[in-house]
């Protein structure tokens, strides 16, 4: 399979879900938007206009490591080194010995055939970051609705009477989706509500700004639905016809503590009234849902209380209503489609499906196994003990949020480990074989956005020396295991035949054309954006209620509480900010003699983190705020506890 060759007919954005389409502008550094249905207007943010600002430093020819000697050799001889020691592995520890990571930005081909190759070759040990981002929202999706996927297409926000907006900031992470389809909403009478306990610049738009105490949100959405329910707000045909467990839930409500709940929350019971009559007496809701909401395994979950509140009043399955996933980098939703996932086939089908299996044995000749594998997290903890080999496509675990050390330890301990990226890092300085890969606006393909829009990717630039893209090199590699074998699982003509096989395998997927997708993209799994319309894809058609969510105390040392946000895809052309204070209540700020601008020590105990400070009101009592990017120290230690405290304490004048 070669790789097309660049083309000025526009590509799709590398740096954010949202799918912006683009093209070099007269400096080919810069980037002009291209007009199509997730940025009508086409326009770009800052980070979109850089797009073609690849990284400085590129990793161009293929490089391989013996016994610390890195040198460079050709893509064949560099491709047999991974075959012969893969093979090694499979022999002497089983095929369950391997680990495949990809990357949410790797196209949709990219990610079906990295999955594709960890199958064939036995394992279903394979995964990538973007199915972590939003688990507790996808998982209350996938079961209780029956797609992990945002129900409705972005332009049917403009058709929405409320928004509801919960841990998440797309004033500022999705710009041009927020000034396309929410401010215009809001401008025409649309309400506003923002949930978050940071005010923020969506905060600024907003009619109501709710700031519940951190991993309260759950509370908020139960409140709401009691208060709801209260008003005689049920959609009672809706819930009639196409939900169950409906009594269940209300005999929970009429159970709930509203008041210590609230006072739990530390929400105000009158805001509370409020947004209950708005969201009760509007025809249509929507939801849109970040990071923010999502809590600890075996706490409260706010995406279970918000789908109880959308189903309560029948907000879901038409236009203007419904849950957006505001899924942060390029291909996230791409990437679990097309089953880069240890324990689903692509179309989200499970592992253990014996009809899927034979689906896909049907198409690819070779039956998936039916154990599920390892999660990321899960297998990196293994490098080195039960996992021997392992390959990485455009990530970079070596900068994970766990001890860095440690990490390091677990990279040199495994028997070989081949890493395609597009410029050095990390994880590369462990490899012992690095493949040169393309960046986004030089391939070709496609990538599905956050509104589950499949787009057409066509290269905007030349690769460097002998980079390739990663379907290329996966394409090339899968060649090369079942040579011997005289078998053509990995042959393609061309990037369209991998994507027209995805779609014979992937029933969400079924009846898409790469010829015809065209420039606006096609939704899958049909051209309406919303889904649900007549019934739900669960196996009785329904969707389930579940129950009021525990009110818990969250415990906090310190008397601080730490939010984190504002990181994107950590891919080039868009760093991190060079100015990343601490945000700070005032009096809080007060207590600890903090003014706006003093350099400050930000520590969980164990880990510890210099910044400087900004007092702001908008900030709720009690808790602080730090980009992601400047907090990973502390994220490490798995704590939202924090203490602050002046980098150099306030002279005391004697008397």
């Amino acid at each position: 399979m070669t790789d097309d060759t660049p083309t000025e007919t526009g590509t799709v954005c590398p740096l954010c879900g949202v799918g912006c389409r683009l093209r070099p502008g007269a400096d080919e550094s810069r980037a002009r938007g291209v007009t199509a249905p997730p940025n009508p207007n086409g326009r770009l943010c800052g980070s979109g206009v850089g797009a073609f600002d690849v990284a400085d430093e590129r990793l161009t020819e293929p490089v391989v490591q013996d016994e610390g000697d890195r040198r460079v050799v050709s893509c064949e001889a560099a491709y047999d080194r991974v075959v012969e020691r893969f093979e090694a592995v499979v022999d002497a520890h089983g095929p369950d010995a391997l680990a495949f990571l990809g990357a949410p930005h790797c196209t949709n081909e990219e990610n079906y055939l990295l999955q594709k190759l960890a199958r064939t070759l036995g394992t279903n040990n394979v995964d990538n970051r973007a199915r972590h981002c939003h688990s507790s929202t996808t998982r209350a999706l996938s079961e209780r609705l029956g797609y992990p996927a945002t129900t409705n297409a972005l332009g049917d926000l403009l058709e929405a009477d409320v928004i509801l907006v919960a841990g998440a900031n797309p004033a500022e992470r999705q710009p041009v989706a927020f000034n396309s389809f929410v401010r215009p909403a809001v401008n025409d009478g649309a309400t506003l509500v923002h949930v978050d306990p940071v005010g923020n610049r969506t905060t600024r738009l907003a009619d109501v700004h709710l700031a519940p105490r951190p991993d309260t949100d759950a509370l908020v959405f139960d409140l709401l639905s009691a208060a709801v329910f209260e008003r005689g707000g049920v959609d009672e045909a809706f819930v009639d016809r196409r939900t169950r467990g409906f009594e269940e839930f209300t005999a929970a409500l009429e159970s709930f503590d509203r008041e210590r709940a609230a006072a739990v929350a530390g929400v105000d019971s009158e805001q509370i009234r409020h947004v209950g009559e708005a969201v009760a007496s509007a025809d249509r809701v929507a939801a849109l849902v970040g990071t923010g909401v999502e809590g600890t395994d075996g706490r409260a979950s706010a995406p279970e209380a918000l789908l109880n509140l959308l189903l309560l009043t029948g907000n879901v399955g038409r236009r203007g209503t419904g849950l957006y996933v505001l899924r942060g980098l390029v291909n996230e939703q791409g990437a679990t489609d097309a089953g880069c996932v240890p324990d689903r086939l692509p179309g989200h089908r499970p592992v253990t499906d014996d009809d899927a299996r034979a689906r896909i044995a049907a198409e690819w000749g070779i039956e998936p196994p039916s154990t599920p594998g390892r999660s990321a997290s899960e297998l990196l903890s293994s490098f080195g003990d039960s996992i021997h080999g392992a390959l990485v496509v455009g990530e970079n675990p070596a900068i994970s949020k766990r001890d860095r050390k440690w990490i390091r330890q677990r990279l040199d301990a495994l028997d070989v480990l081949v890493v395609l990226d597009l410029a050095p890092s990390a994880t590369t300085r462990h490899a012992d074989v690095v493949l040169p890969a393309a960046a986004g606006v030089e391939k070709a393909g496609t990538a599905t956005n956050l509104e589950r829009r499949v787009q057409r990717l066509r290269p905007g630039a030349t690769t460097p020396g002998a980079a390739r893209s990663d379907a290329a090199i996966l394409a090339s590699l899968g060649q090369r295991f079942f040579e011997e074998a005289d078998e053509d699982h990995f042959e393609y003509a061309g990037i369209d035949e991998v994507f027209d096989e995805l779609t014979r395998v992937a029933p969400a997927y079924e009846g898409l054309s790469f010829t015809e997708i065209g420039d606006e993209g096609q939704q899958w799994p049909s051209d309406d954006g919303v889904l649900y319309r007549e019934t739900f894809a669960t196996t009785d058609g329904l969707a389930a209620f579940g129950t009021t969510q525990p009110i818990e105390h969250s415990a906090r040392r310190g008397g601080l509480e730490l939010v984190t946000g504002g990181r994107s895809s950590e891919f080039y052309g868009n760093p991190r900010p060079d100015d990343c204070p601490l945000r700070i209540h005032p009096e809080d700020a007060s207590e600890r003699s903090i003014e706006t601008g003093d350099a400050v020590v930000v520590s969980t105990g164990t880990a510890a983190v210099e910044t400087s400070a900004t007092l702001d009101s908008g900030t709720r009592r009690g808790t602080v705020y730090l980009h992601a990017s400047v907090a990973d120290p502390l994220l490490r230690d798995d704590t939202a506890a924090v203490t602050v405290r002046l980098t150099v304490p306030p002279v005391t004048m004697g008397g």
